[in-house]
C-alpha cells in the first residue's frame, strides 16, 4: 500500500428523517466527488418519499430486510442483506422497514450532502 492512513474512527452518526447516518468519506479526497454512507433505519419506520436531481445512488443492503418505495405510485421493491438496488437522478424514492433494522451502504455521485460547498441534494415530493 502506498500512502495508507488510519482515519479518524469517530465519525458521528447523524440523523437525516429516519436515516441514521455514518458518513464514511467525510473528510477525505473523495468527499467532493462520491459519498459513501453508512446507514441504519430502525425497525416500522418509513422515511419520506424525496429525490436526488443531481445524484446517481446505489444501495447495498447489509443487514436486515425492507422495501424500497419508488416513483410518485410508490411501487414497492423488496429489499434484504446482499441486494444492490440503483436508483437514477431524479427517482422519487422512500425506504420502509419491517420488524428488524435494515442497514445499507448508500453510495451517491455526486455527494447529495457536500458539508464544505453548503448544499444538498434533496427535493421532497409534495415539493414537485
Amino acid at each position: 500500500m502506498i500512502n495508507p492512513e488510519i482515519l479518524d474512527d469517530d465519525l458521528e452518526v447523524e440523523l437525516h428523517d429516519v436515516f441514521h447516518v455514518m458518513q464514511v468519506t467525510r473528510d477525505t479526497p473523495l468527499a467532493s466527488e462520491v459519498a459513501a454512507d453508512l446507514v441504519d433505519v430502525m425497525p416500522g419506520q418509513e422515511s419520506s418519499m424525496h429525490r436526488h436531481n443531481l445524484a446517481e445512488t446505489v444501495l447495498y443492503f447489509l443487514d436486515g430486510a425492507g422495501e424500497v418505495l419508488l416513483g410518485a405510485d410508490y411501487e414497492a421493491v423488496a429489499v434484504k442483506a446482499g441486494d444492490r438496488l440503483r436508483i437514477g437522478k431524479g427517482v422519487f424514492h422512500a425506504v420502509r422497514t419491517g420488524a428488524s433494522t435494515l442497514r445499507f451502504l448508500s453510495v451517491q455521485a455526486p455527494p447529495i450532502l457536500d458539508v464544505e460547498a453548503g448544499t444538498r441534494d434533496l427535493e421532497p415530493i409534495e415539493a414537485s
